[in-house]
């Protein structure tokens, strides 16, 4: 019987045995993913970013870089004519990939696996932006970690071995704090109209096993907004106005969207407008507009029009009383400049440009040359000083021309009469000191005379000033002509030269003083203004630079002319030569009448065989780019180095036709343009 009790026990004993195996059998071997996993120590899991991805809306859809994808659209569409108040509009659809183009090999990055699979353009991300990375159990759907980092900067954050996580990282893709969504077991974001918006995600399993440094999640952000920018540019405007406000808006407010971006569900939704009229109603220090909007809709976004209401201005060089004008009315409200954008199915993703230009555009102007007619184009009539001031890419209605000017025929240049090699014959006059041609120039510069110029050009072989030319010359320019004068070879005491600057300045003491062996000088340029035109021009600054004399006898000076009516340029005093005095100014411009004066004929001489000559032929040009180049120049002397130093000559002269056609169009011999009353 004692033994039968014993067994019993033994029995029991085993299924309890048993019952408890099973057990930990079940724990350890059951089906759920919960039972499965066993976390372990914690380690450190590097985050970093790789770059931002150029595909637009969803991972299929591929978007080359911008250099490969670039759509442009140019159209004009608001301008009174061809001269005054001109606009233009240039949209590009390309990629919204990012904003750095710096060198960023020193910035920290991962390699990240993923990148190798996928084939898009991947640009680096500016380094110092801030992006949020929240990390979850993907097994649980707990959440684990949260942190802010800034792209460049290692990352870390913990993570447990045997676990498999889910993280999410999003950026504004600037360096502004972002701080933890309010409910991070919900996230939710509201879609910012005033920056982009990047996203990821991805997984990572640890295992529970190997090294830490394998543990890396690296971030590719992909954009979930479309980008409208809108830029105006007045910088050609500004330069014969002061810009005083803009306004433009939109043709209507709904253009701009937002909505509720759910981070763990990578979905957008509660999409709403945000009225949006206003772009710009400012002015500008830079006389540059530039404002972007981000939105959720880029549809929407296929065609859209912008107004300008309202662009008052006060000219300068105008009376007083006409001075100021709003060009954006100037014409009638209902005439305001209008601009249509269109783009090609625009999706997220993308960047969204529209580019307009307001211009002021001088019409074209008749220029008289006076000088010998020599193939030299002293006096810019002809060869490579002619095709200089001829070509669009200087003064044209081109949108890279360095000075706006309209054209005078369809196609041609900016100068009435001109063809592509010489300014015409009857726009040119060869220079004799005769009574034919005091007639000639007294008939051709008088008030209502046909093809009376707006800009006269003298050069050698000038040499005298005559009772006539001098007086038809002064009342030219008190007639708001503008004169280029390039004189030498003056003598001492020609008193009917003199005579032309005394009534010029109104005065009776005027004198010259040539300094001899003129061929190769090279003279300092005073002055140090940065807002001169002259010396800081549209073409260069000439500041602390020089300017050499061509070939010929000596170098004109004008002695005793009022200081308070010229600025002066350069004196008497060449750094290749002797002492010479300093009472006389080699080069200046009347502060209140247009004229400037440099004292040698042939300061703009050319010759294709004297590229090396030092003491001859001081222009030079690029024959290809048709801007003007500083040339090596200046023989040896007083301790000088032949061809030590450039001569600016090239670029003076074309910093005053720059000043010439906006002396012309603002206080020339032709009346304004918006001189008129505004049309109400």
């Amino acid at each position: 019987m004692e033994f039968l009790v014993e067994k019993a026990k033994m029995m029991k004993i085993e299924r309890s045995i048993f019952a408890t195996v099973i057990l930990i059998i079940l724990i350890l071997f059951g089906c759920s993913d919960k039972l499965v996993e066993t976390p372990g120590e914690l380690l450190q899991l590097k985050i970093g970013v790789e770059g931002i991805t150029a595909s637009v809306e969803n991972i299929s859809t591929i978007t080359s870089q911008r250099s490969a994808n670039t759509w442009e659209n140019n159209s004009s569409t608001f301008s009174g004519d061809e001269s005054g108040f001109i606009t233009s509009l240039t949209t590009i659809q390309d990629g919204l990939i990012g904003a750095s183009n710096e060198d960023s090999s020193d910035s920290y990055k991962i390699q990240n696996p993923i990148k190798k699979t996928i084939n898009r353009a991947v640009i680096d991300m500016q380094e110092g932006y801030t992006y949020r990375v929240l990390i979850y159990n993907r097994n649980t759907g707990e959440f684990w970690r949260t942190i802010q980092a800034r792209s460049g900067t290692p990352a870390t954050v913990e993570g447990q071995r045997g676990v498999t996580y889910t993280w999410y990282a999003y950026s504004y893709n600037n360096m502004d704090e972002i701080p933890a969504p309010a409910n991070v077991l919900n996230p939710l974001i509201e879609t910012p109209i005033d920056k982009s918006l990047m996203y990821a995600t991805g997984e990572i399993t640890i295992p529970t096993t190997g090294q830490a440094e394998a543990n890396i999640i690296g971030i590719l952000f992909e954009h979930k907004v479309a980008q409208l920018r809108i830029k105006i540019d007045a910088t050609s405007l500004a330069t014969y106005a002061t810009i005083n406000n803009l306004n433009a808006t939109f043709d209507n407010s709904s253009y701009i969207k937002k909505g509720q971006f759910n981070i763990r569900e990578n979905r957008i939704s509660q999409i709403e407008v945000v009225p949006t009229e206003t772009i710009f109603n400012t002015r500008s220090t830079t006389n540059i507009w530039d404002r972007s909007f981000f939105t959720v809709d880029a549809q929407v976004l296929s065609t859209y029009k912008i107004f300008i209401n309202d662009l008052p201005v006060t000219f300068t060089g105008v009376p007083e009383a006409l001075a100021n004008r709003n060009l954006a009315t100037y014409f009638g409200a209902v005439n305001r400049p209008a601009f249509t954008s269109s783009f090609r199915n625009p999706v997220i993703g993308q960047r969204l440009t529209s580019n307009i230009f307001l211009n002021y555009q001088p019409s074209s102007l008749r220029v008289l040359h006076i000088s010998s007619g020599s193939s030299d184009g002293f006096a810019l009539e002809q060869g490579p000083s002619w095709q200089f001031i001829n070509s669009k890419e200087n003064f044209g209605d081109l949108p890279q021309s360095v000075v706006k000017i309209g054209s005078w025929t369809a196609g041609g240049g900016a100068w009435e009469g001109g063809t592509a090699t010489a300014n015409s014959a009857q726009n040119r006059m060869t220079f004799s000191t005769s009574s034919a041609f005091d007639n000639q120039i007294r008939t051709r510069l008088a008030a209502g005379a046909p093809n009376r110029p707006d800009i006269v050009i003298i050069g050698f072989n000038v040499s005298s000033i005559s009772t006539i030319f001098g007086t038809a010359l002064n009342d030219f320019i008190n007639d708001r002509g503008i004169v280029v004068m390039m004189l030498q070879s003056v003598s001492n005491n020609d008193q009917t030269s003199a005579n032309f600057f005394n009534n010029l300045f109104g005065v009776n003491n005027i004198g010259f003083f040539n300094n001899t062996g003129a061929s190769g000088a090279m003279y300092p340029i005073d002055g140090n203004n940065p807002t001169d035109v002259i010396l800081n021009g549209p073409f260069g600054d000439v500041r602390n630079q020089f300017w050499g004399d061509d070939r010929g006898p000596s170098t004109l000076g004008i002695v005793n002319a009022p200081a308070n009516q010229i600025t002066i340029y350069s004196r008497e005093q060449a750094i290749n030569r002797a002492a010479a005095g300093t009472s006389g100014a080699t080069m200046f411009i009347h502060n209140t009448k247009s004229l400037f004066f440099v004292g040698d004929g042939g300061f703009v001489a050319y010759s294709a065989g004297g590229a090396n000559n030092m003491t001859a032929y001081p222009f030079l040009y690029d024959a290809n780019t048709t801007r003007p180049l500083p040339k090596p120049f200046g023989n040896s002397s007083n301790g000088y180095v032949a061809g030590s130093r450039n001569a600016y000559n090239s670029i003076i002269m074309a910093n005053v036709m720059a000043w010439a056609v906006r002396k012309a169009e603002l206080e020339g011999v032709r009346p304004w343009k918006y001189a008129a009353p505004p049309t109400p």
